[in-house]
Protein backbone atom coordinates (compact mmCIF):
# COMPACT_ATOMS: atom_id res chain seq x y z
CA UNK A 1 0.00 0.00 0.00
CA UNK A 2 1.39 3.46 -0.86
CA UNK A 3 1.60 5.87 1.56
CA UNK A 4 0.29 9.56 1.00
CA UNK A 5 3.03 12.44 1.01
CA UNK A 6 1.93 13.52 4.31
CA UNK A 7 2.16 9.76 6.10
CA UNK A 8 6.00 10.07 4.13
CA UNK A 9 6.33 13.26 5.38
CA UNK A 10 5.77 12.31 9.07
CA UNK A 11 7.75 9.41 8.80
CA UNK A 12 10.91 11.62 7.53
CA UNK A 13 10.49 13.88 10.06
CA UNK A 14 10.29 10.87 12.76
CA UNK A 15 13.66 9.37 11.52
CA UNK A 16 15.81 12.99 11.96
CA UNK A 17 13.73 14.44 14.92
CA UNK A 18 12.47 14.10 18.48
CA UNK A 19 9.73 12.39 18.84
CA UNK A 20 8.17 14.97 21.03
CA UNK A 21 8.39 17.40 18.41
CA UNK A 22 7.13 14.93 15.58
CA UNK A 23 3.86 14.85 17.67
CA UNK A 24 3.65 18.64 18.44
CA UNK A 25 4.02 18.81 14.21
CA UNK A 26 1.43 16.83 13.83
CA UNK A 27 -1.24 18.63 15.75
CA UNK A 28 -0.29 22.28 14.73
CA UNK A 29 -0.95 20.85 10.87
CA UNK A 30 -4.09 19.99 12.10
CA UNK A 31 -4.82 23.31 13.79
CA UNK A 32 -3.55 25.27 10.90
CA UNK A 33 -5.91 23.12 8.28
CA UNK A 34 -8.89 24.12 10.13
CA UNK A 35 -7.93 27.50 10.81
CA UNK A 36 -6.54 29.00 7.48
CA UNK A 37 -9.38 26.74 5.19
CA UNK A 38 -10.97 30.51 4.39
CA UNK A 39 -8.40 32.82 4.68
CA UNK A 40 -6.80 35.89 2.78
CA UNK A 41 -3.41 36.66 2.09
CA UNK A 42 -3.39 39.99 4.26
CA UNK A 43 -5.01 37.82 7.22
CA UNK A 44 -2.18 35.37 6.95
CA UNK A 45 0.10 37.67 6.81
CA UNK A 46 -1.42 38.42 9.95
CA UNK A 47 -1.54 34.83 10.94
CA UNK A 48 2.39 34.59 10.38
CA UNK A 49 2.74 37.32 12.59
CA UNK A 50 1.05 35.74 15.17
CA UNK A 51 2.59 32.68 14.83
CA UNK A 52 6.24 34.08 14.95
CA UNK A 53 5.26 35.77 18.19
CA UNK A 54 4.55 32.31 19.65
CA UNK A 55 6.84 30.11 18.14
CA UNK A 56 9.59 32.26 18.32
CA UNK A 57 10.80 31.45 21.73
CA UNK A 58 9.22 27.72 21.67
CA UNK A 59 11.43 25.68 23.28
CA UNK A 60 10.39 21.38 22.28
CA UNK A 61 12.26 18.74 24.23
CA UNK A 62 15.30 21.26 24.53
CA UNK A 63 15.52 22.59 21.46
CA UNK A 64 14.11 26.28 20.77
CA UNK A 65 12.39 27.11 17.10
CA UNK A 66 12.71 29.86 15.25
CA UNK A 67 10.16 31.03 12.58
CA UNK A 68 11.93 33.37 9.12
CA UNK A 69 8.68 35.72 9.19
CA UNK A 70 10.43 38.10 6.44
CA UNK A 71 10.57 35.42 3.42
CA UNK A 72 7.05 34.38 4.83
CA UNK A 73 5.72 37.97 4.50
CA UNK A 74 7.45 38.33 0.88
CA UNK A 75 6.36 35.07 -0.42
CA UNK A 76 2.67 36.60 0.06
CA UNK A 77 3.09 39.96 -1.27
CA UNK A 78 4.95 38.62 -4.38
CA UNK A 79 2.55 36.34 -5.01
CA UNK A 80 -0.67 38.51 -4.56
CA UNK A 81 -0.28 39.86 -7.96
CA UNK A 82 -0.63 36.77 -9.88
CA UNK A 83 -3.39 35.47 -7.77
CA UNK A 84 -6.31 35.25 -10.44
CA UNK A 85 -3.76 33.06 -12.77
CA UNK A 86 -2.89 30.82 -10.03
CA UNK A 87 -6.17 29.92 -9.38
CA UNK A 88 -7.40 29.59 -12.78
CA UNK A 89 -4.85 27.51 -13.15
CA UNK A 90 -5.29 24.90 -10.32
CA UNK A 91 -8.84 24.94 -11.06
CA UNK A 92 -8.39 23.63 -14.78
CA UNK A 93 -5.24 20.89 -13.85
CA UNK A 94 -7.24 19.72 -10.14
CA UNK A 95 -3.97 18.99 -8.79
CA UNK A 96 -2.09 21.13 -5.90
CA UNK A 97 0.01 23.72 -7.94
CA UNK A 98 3.82 23.72 -7.48
CA UNK A 99 3.95 27.81 -7.42
CA UNK A 100 4.76 28.31 -3.70
CA UNK A 101 5.37 31.33 -1.36
CA UNK A 102 9.30 31.87 -1.84
CA UNK A 103 9.45 32.26 1.89
CA UNK A 104 7.84 29.57 2.65
CA UNK A 105 9.16 27.53 -0.38
CA UNK A 106 5.05 25.85 0.16
CA UNK A 107 2.81 25.70 -2.28
CA UNK A 108 -0.05 28.68 -2.27
CA UNK A 109 -3.07 26.47 -1.57
CA UNK A 110 -2.73 25.93 2.28
CA UNK A 111 -6.51 24.33 2.65
CA UNK A 112 -4.71 20.69 2.15
CA UNK A 113 -2.47 18.71 5.21
CA UNK A 114 0.08 18.15 2.20
CA UNK A 115 0.41 21.86 1.80
CA UNK A 116 1.34 22.33 5.44
CA UNK A 117 3.56 19.60 5.84
CA UNK A 118 6.15 21.78 3.33
CA UNK A 119 5.60 24.79 5.81
CA UNK A 120 7.33 22.49 9.11
CA UNK A 121 11.02 22.19 7.74
CA UNK A 122 10.70 26.55 8.24
CA UNK A 123 10.65 25.31 12.15
CA UNK A 124 14.56 25.13 12.23
CA UNK A 125 16.62 24.55 15.56
CA UNK A 126 18.45 27.35 16.27
CA UNK A 127 21.10 25.38 18.83
CA UNK A 128 20.92 22.00 20.67
CA UNK A 129 21.90 23.73 23.45
CA UNK A 130 19.46 21.80 26.69
CA UNK A 131 17.92 24.03 29.37
CA UNK A 132 17.50 21.58 31.79
CA UNK A 133 17.50 22.63 35.54
CA UNK A 134 21.18 21.73 35.76
CA UNK A 135 22.53 23.76 33.34
CA UNK A 136 24.20 26.79 34.64
CA UNK A 137 23.78 30.38 33.49
CA UNK A 138 26.11 32.42 31.43
CA UNK A 139 28.01 34.36 33.54
CA UNK A 140 26.62 37.96 33.91
CA UNK A 141 28.92 41.08 32.76
CA UNK A 142 29.58 44.38 34.05
CA UNK A 143 29.20 46.44 37.14
CA UNK A 144 27.54 45.04 40.07
CA UNK A 145 24.68 46.37 41.40
CA UNK A 146 24.93 47.70 45.08
CA UNK A 147 22.89 45.92 47.27
CA UNK A 148 20.18 48.51 49.00
CA UNK A 149 20.83 49.96 52.26
CA UNK A 150 19.31 48.00 55.38
CA UNK A 151 18.15 45.18 53.01
CA UNK A 152 19.72 42.23 55.39
CA UNK A 153 20.31 42.67 58.71
CA UNK A 154 23.62 40.90 59.89
CA UNK A 155 24.47 37.39 59.90
CA UNK A 156 24.35 36.89 63.63
CA UNK A 157 21.60 38.60 64.36
CA UNK A 158 18.59 36.14 63.57
CA UNK A 159 16.10 36.32 65.94
CA UNK A 160 15.60 32.58 67.39
CA UNK A 161 12.11 31.12 66.21
CA UNK A 162 9.29 32.08 68.35
CA UNK A 163 7.50 28.55 70.18
CA UNK A 164 4.12 28.78 68.61
CA UNK A 165 2.46 27.11 71.86
CA UNK A 166 3.31 30.59 73.83
CA UNK A 167 1.13 33.46 73.69
CA UNK A 168 1.76 36.81 73.88
CA UNK A 169 -0.38 38.51 76.37
CA UNK A 170 0.52 41.96 76.90
CA UNK A 171 -0.19 43.90 80.21
CA UNK A 172 -2.69 46.73 80.62
CA UNK A 173 -1.58 48.88 83.47
CA UNK A 174 -4.43 50.64 83.64
CA UNK A 175 -6.78 51.53 86.48
CA UNK A 176 -8.49 48.13 87.71
CA UNK A 177 -6.48 46.36 85.81
CA UNK A 178 -3.03 44.71 85.81
CA UNK A 179 -0.89 44.97 89.34
CA UNK A 180 1.39 47.85 88.57
CA UNK A 181 5.33 48.02 88.58
CA UNK A 182 7.65 48.88 91.43
CA UNK A 183 8.62 51.93 91.52
CA UNK A 184 10.53 54.10 94.04
CA UNK A 185 8.42 55.47 96.62
CA UNK A 186 11.13 57.17 98.73
CA UNK A 187 9.65 60.47 97.79
CA UNK A 188 6.38 59.42 99.50
CA UNK A 189 7.84 57.90 102.42
CA UNK A 190 7.37 59.47 106.00
CA UNK A 191 10.38 59.33 107.00
CA UNK A 192 11.38 59.67 110.92
CA UNK A 193 11.77 62.89 112.21
CA UNK A 194 15.59 62.49 113.06
CA UNK A 195 16.32 62.26 109.32
CA UNK A 196 13.62 65.36 108.36
CA UNK A 197 15.69 67.42 111.23
CA UNK A 198 19.02 66.77 109.73
CA UNK A 199 17.98 67.13 106.29
CA UNK A 200 16.48 70.49 107.22
CA UNK A 201 19.31 71.64 109.00
CA UNK A 202 21.88 70.86 106.25
CA UNK A 203 19.76 72.83 103.45
CA UNK A 204 19.31 75.50 105.95
CA UNK A 205 23.48 75.28 106.12
CA UNK A 206 23.34 75.70 102.66
CA UNK A 207 21.08 78.77 101.83
CA UNK A 208 21.96 80.88 105.03
CA UNK A 209 24.96 82.96 105.61
CA UNK A 210 27.24 81.43 107.80
CA UNK A 211 29.71 84.02 110.02
CA UNK A 212 33.37 83.13 109.37
CA UNK A 213 34.27 81.56 112.40
CA UNK A 214 31.88 78.78 111.16
CA UNK A 215 32.17 78.65 107.93
CA UNK A 216 36.25 77.53 108.56
CA UNK A 217 35.04 74.01 109.41
CA UNK A 218 34.02 73.70 106.05
CA UNK A 219 37.47 73.49 105.17
CA UNK A 220 38.87 70.22 105.62
CA UNK A 221 41.94 68.18 104.99
CA UNK A 222 42.38 66.76 101.47
CA UNK A 223 41.98 62.66 101.40
CA UNK A 224 45.64 62.08 101.35
CA UNK A 225 47.04 64.06 103.67
CA UNK A 226 43.95 63.16 105.95
CA UNK A 227 45.36 59.36 105.60
CA UNK A 228 48.29 59.74 106.30
CA UNK A 229 47.60 62.35 109.77
CA UNK A 230 45.06 58.75 110.98
CA UNK A 231 48.08 56.35 109.84
CA UNK A 232 50.33 58.21 112.42
CA UNK A 233 47.76 58.55 115.36
CA UNK A 234 47.30 54.96 115.03
CA UNK A 235 50.73 54.34 115.83
CA UNK A 236 49.79 56.25 118.80
CA UNK A 237 46.80 54.90 120.68
CA UNK A 238 46.35 55.03 123.86
CA UNK A 239 46.46 51.90 126.03
CA UNK A 240 43.32 49.77 126.90
CA UNK A 241 41.66 49.02 129.85
CA UNK A 242 43.53 45.26 129.82
CA UNK A 243 47.15 46.71 128.93
CA UNK A 244 46.79 49.73 131.47
CA UNK A 245 46.19 46.55 134.05
CA UNK A 246 49.30 44.59 132.53
CA UNK A 247 51.52 47.95 133.27
CA UNK A 248 50.17 48.67 136.35
CA UNK A 249 50.95 45.23 137.76
CA UNK A 250 54.43 45.11 136.56
CA UNK A 251 55.43 48.70 138.16
CA UNK A 252 53.63 47.48 141.79
CA UNK A 253 55.61 44.12 141.51
CA UNK A 254 59.08 46.35 140.66
CA UNK A 255 58.56 48.75 143.86
CA UNK A 256 57.17 46.11 146.31
CA UNK A 257 61.03 44.43 145.30
CA UNK A 258 62.87 47.53 145.86
CA UNK A 259 63.38 48.76 142.47
CA UNK A 260 61.91 51.93 140.38
CA UNK A 261 59.05 51.65 137.81
CA UNK A 262 60.39 53.80 135.27
CA UNK A 263 63.15 50.80 135.09
CA UNK A 264 60.37 48.35 134.71
CA UNK A 265 57.68 50.48 132.14
CA UNK A 266 58.75 52.81 130.08
CA UNK A 267 57.17 56.60 129.59
CA UNK A 268 54.34 55.68 127.40
CA UNK A 269 53.78 58.02 124.35
CA UNK A 270 49.95 58.85 123.50
CA UNK A 271 47.83 60.66 121.99
CA UNK A 272 45.81 62.75 124.29
CA UNK A 273 41.69 63.58 123.80
CA UNK A 274 39.27 65.39 125.88
CA UNK A 275 38.75 68.62 125.38
CA UNK A 276 39.97 70.51 128.76
CA UNK A 277 42.78 68.21 128.54
CA UNK A 278 44.04 69.34 125.41
CA UNK A 279 43.26 72.80 125.64
CA UNK A 280 45.37 73.04 128.71
CA UNK A 281 48.27 71.73 126.57
CA UNK A 282 47.20 74.05 124.18
CA UNK A 283 47.65 76.72 126.48
CA UNK A 284 50.85 75.88 127.61
CA UNK A 285 52.36 75.48 124.62
CA UNK A 286 53.30 71.33 124.76
CA UNK A 287 50.81 70.24 121.84
CA UNK A 288 52.65 69.74 118.59
CA UNK A 289 49.47 69.01 116.22
CA UNK A 290 45.92 69.79 117.14
CA UNK A 291 43.35 67.83 115.03
CA UNK A 292 39.59 69.43 115.12
CA UNK A 293 36.60 67.18 113.52
CA UNK A 294 34.36 69.63 111.79
CA UNK A 295 31.02 67.86 112.47
CA UNK A 296 30.90 68.64 116.72
CA UNK A 297 27.55 69.39 117.76
CA UNK A 298 27.06 71.80 119.26
CA UNK A 299 29.91 73.61 117.14
CA UNK A 300 29.88 76.11 119.82
CA UNK A 301 32.16 73.84 121.96
CA UNK A 302 35.10 74.07 119.52
CA UNK A 303 34.59 77.25 117.67
CA UNK A 304 37.37 78.73 119.82
CA UNK A 305 39.91 76.10 119.04
CA UNK A 306 41.17 77.33 115.62
CA UNK A 307 41.93 80.62 117.08
CA UNK A 308 43.53 80.02 120.47
CA UNK A 309 46.01 77.58 118.27
CA UNK A 310 46.78 80.32 116.22
CA UNK A 311 47.11 83.26 119.12
CA UNK A 312 49.99 80.01 121.03
CA UNK A 313 51.38 79.28 117.68
CA UNK A 314 50.27 75.48 117.87
CA UNK A 315 49.95 73.59 114.52
CA UNK A 316 45.78 72.55 113.47
CA UNK A 317 43.79 71.32 111.49
CA UNK A 318 40.20 70.38 110.74
CA UNK A 319 39.49 66.89 109.66
CA UNK A 320 35.85 65.03 108.25
CA UNK A 321 34.46 62.97 110.73
CA UNK A 322 34.61 63.57 114.82
CA UNK A 323 33.70 59.27 114.65
CA UNK A 324 37.21 58.62 112.35
CA UNK A 325 39.26 60.09 115.42
CA UNK A 326 37.19 58.44 118.10
CA UNK A 327 38.10 55.11 117.29
CA UNK A 328 41.78 55.87 117.62
CA UNK A 329 41.30 56.62 121.22
CA UNK A 330 38.56 54.04 121.81
CA UNK A 331 36.00 56.02 121.58
CA UNK A 332 32.36 56.57 119.64
CA UNK A 333 33.46 60.29 118.64
CA UNK A 334 35.80 62.59 119.77
CA UNK A 335 35.83 66.50 119.79
CA UNK A 336 39.74 66.88 119.56
CA UNK A 337 43.07 65.31 119.76
CA UNK A 338 46.48 66.24 120.17
CA UNK A 339 49.73 65.14 119.89
CA UNK A 340 52.22 66.13 122.22
CA UNK A 341 55.72 63.88 121.51
CA UNK A 342 56.54 61.30 118.71
CA UNK A 343 59.25 58.67 119.26
CA UNK A 344 62.81 59.76 117.38
CA UNK A 345 61.64 57.67 114.28
CA UNK A 346 58.31 59.17 113.54
CA UNK A 347 59.88 63.05 113.53
CA UNK A 348 60.58 63.48 110.18
CA UNK A 349 56.83 62.35 109.72
CA UNK A 350 55.78 64.76 112.03
CA UNK A 351 57.42 67.35 110.62
CA UNK A 352 56.53 66.88 107.00
CA UNK A 353 52.12 66.93 107.86
CA UNK A 354 53.12 69.71 110.29
CA UNK A 355 54.50 71.84 107.17
CA UNK A 356 51.96 70.84 104.64
CA UNK A 357 49.27 71.62 107.40
CA UNK A 358 50.72 74.97 108.01
CA UNK A 359 50.32 75.83 104.41
CA UNK A 360 46.58 75.25 104.14
CA UNK A 361 45.19 76.49 107.87
CA UNK A 362 47.71 78.51 110.36
CA UNK A 363 48.69 80.90 106.74
CA UNK A 364 45.56 80.99 105.43
CA UNK A 365 43.94 81.63 108.90
CA UNK A 366 43.32 85.64 108.54
CA UNK A 367 42.07 85.08 105.34
CA UNK A 368 39.54 82.69 106.61
CA UNK A 369 38.45 85.82 108.95
CA UNK A 370 37.03 87.75 106.01
CA UNK A 371 35.54 84.84 104.20
CA UNK A 372 31.17 84.24 104.92
CA UNK A 373 30.12 80.90 103.95
CA UNK A 374 26.38 79.68 103.19
CA UNK A 375 24.22 81.52 100.74
CA UNK A 376 23.94 78.68 97.79
CA UNK A 377 20.70 78.65 96.56
CA UNK A 378 18.74 75.81 95.17
CA UNK A 379 18.69 74.91 91.30
CA UNK A 380 14.96 76.79 90.64
CA UNK A 381 15.87 79.84 92.67
CA UNK A 382 19.20 80.23 90.58
CA UNK A 383 17.31 79.91 87.49
CA UNK A 384 14.92 82.65 88.30
CA UNK A 385 17.51 84.96 89.38
CA UNK A 386 19.54 83.86 86.18
CA UNK A 387 16.22 85.03 84.05
CA UNK A 388 16.15 88.47 85.98
CA UNK A 389 19.21 89.42 85.04
CA UNK A 390 18.41 88.52 81.46
CA UNK A 391 15.25 90.91 81.14
CA UNK A 392 17.47 93.93 82.78
CA UNK A 393 20.11 92.77 80.89
CA UNK A 394 17.55 93.13 77.83
CA UNK A 395 15.91 96.15 78.76
CA UNK A 396 19.18 97.66 78.92
CA UNK A 397 19.76 97.29 75.32
CA UNK A 398 16.60 98.91 74.04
Amino acid sequence: MLANPQQIHILWLRRHHNTSLIDLIQVFVEALDRLFENVCELDLIFGFETMHAVLGEMVVGGVVLETNLERIVQGVKSQEASKAKRRTAEAGSGSIGRAGIPGLGVPWSLNTKVGFLFFIPLLVPVNQRSYDNTDKMPPKTGKKVATAPFSQGKAGSKKAPKNPLLEKRPRNFGIGQDIQPKRNLSRMVKWPEYVRLQRQKKILNLRLKVPPAIAQFQNTLDRNTAAQTLKLLNKYRPESKAEKKERLLKEATAVQAGQKKEDVSKKPYTVKYGLNHVVGLIENKKASLVLIPNDVDPIELVVFLPALCRKMGVPYAIIKGKARLGTVVHKKTAAVLALTEVRSEDKTELSKLISAIKEGYSDKYEESKRRWGGGIMGAKAVARQVKKRRTLENAIKI
